[in-house]
């Protein structure tokens, strides 16, 4: 009888084991998903930063991408510019600008952060659609 109850306590000790592994593994990957998405939210400052759209001759309507020079390997991002003034002429200097930036958290599974902002440029004496200052 004293075999049995031992038996019966480490079966009902290695279930109890296993669900605290489980769920602390449930929770190291949360922390490690919400790590990537705050990262991915300086990398979005980042992009911001060294392709500044304020310093371009015109903005046009378009896409660009790239990587993190000297940031986290597998990482990249994409940035497309769409002009609604082509789509409505009351719209005329009204651009959405959406930010992505992608990473591998496996080798089959992408993940993506995403900003979406719009832009109101009006065109210049020079008639260009710029955010650039004007050389006095």
């Amino acid at each position: 009888m004293t075999l049995i109850e031992v038996l019966l306590a480490v079966v009902i000790l290695g279930t109890a084991l296993l669900g605290l592994v489980e769920g602390a593994s449930r929770a190291l990957a949360v922390v490690r998903q919400a790590r990537n998405y705050e990262l991915a939210r300086r990398m979005m400052g980042r992009v911001d930063a060294e392709n500044p759209l304020r310093l371009m001759d015109e903005i046009t309507a378009g896409q660009d991408s790239g990587g993190f020079m000297g940031g986290p390997a597998g990482w990249s991002w994409v940035r497309i510019l769409e002009d609604f003034g082509q789509i409505d002429e009351e719209q005329e200097g009204l651009f959405k600008l959406t930010t992505r930036v992608y990473w591998a958290q496996t080798s089959e599974r992408r993940s993506m952060e995403e900003t979406i902002q719009f832009l109101y440029v009006p065109e210049n004496i020079d008639g260009k659609r710029s955010l650039k200052p004007l050389a006095p």
